[in-house]
């Protein structure tokens, strides 16, 4: 038995013994802290000498091949592309898509006066129903496809960038050319 038949005995010598036990585990504990806190000071160290070191690689010049020749004449220039313009491939619509649906609600809504792709939001949540970020990506994709065909023209456009919002006319007295199918 530990410490004896004495309970007062026994009680001190495991009190002494669980405060011993919690000292060194609470010394364990500060010392991995600090490490801990060393390798992290450690790794932005690192981390910072490795990027100096990509940007020093990038500015070097490629080495020539060992295993090639080095030229002794500068390589022939190559022949100019051809230019010819570039066809810009559309998308298939099918009939009776939202085009056609809106078109003469936008016409009759807006008439001569300028919109926003917000305001053929709302038509678009009117007639329709839906979510209104489904809306906007329906009623996005309606005046983009209206302003490729030349349907509606840009009025004005504030702002630069992903950020940019324009507005949005019908020509005036002109019907909106049909879509080549």
């Amino acid at each position: 038995m530990i410490g004896g038949a004495d309970g007062a005995t026994r009680e001190h010598l495991i009190r002494t013994h669980l405060d011993g036990r919690r000292a060194a585990t609470d010394a364990e504990v500060s010392r991995l802290r600090e490490e801990i806190e060393a390798l992290g000071r450690r790794e932005a160290v690192l981390r910072e000498e490795v990027a100096l070191l990509d940007a020093i690689l990038e500015a070097i010049p490629a080495p020539p091949k060992e295993s090639e020749a080095p030229s002794l004449f500068a390589p022939s220039p190559r022949p100019a592309p051809p230019t010819t313009p570039v066809s810009v491939v559309r998308k298939r619509r099918r009939k009776g898509s939202r085009r056609e649906q809106m078109l003469p609600v936008l016409k009759e809504k807006f008439g001569a006066e300028a919109f926003r792709v917000e305001d053929v939001t709302d038509l678009v949540l009117e007639a329709q129903g839906g979510e209104r970020r489904a809306a906007y990506f329906a009623a996005y994709s309606l005046v983009q496809d209206l302003a490729e065909d030349g349907a509606i023209t840009v009025a004005s456009e504030e702002g630069t960038g992903m950020r940019k919002k324009r507005t949005y006319r019908f020509p005036i007295g002109s019907s909106p050319a049909p879509r080549p199918r």
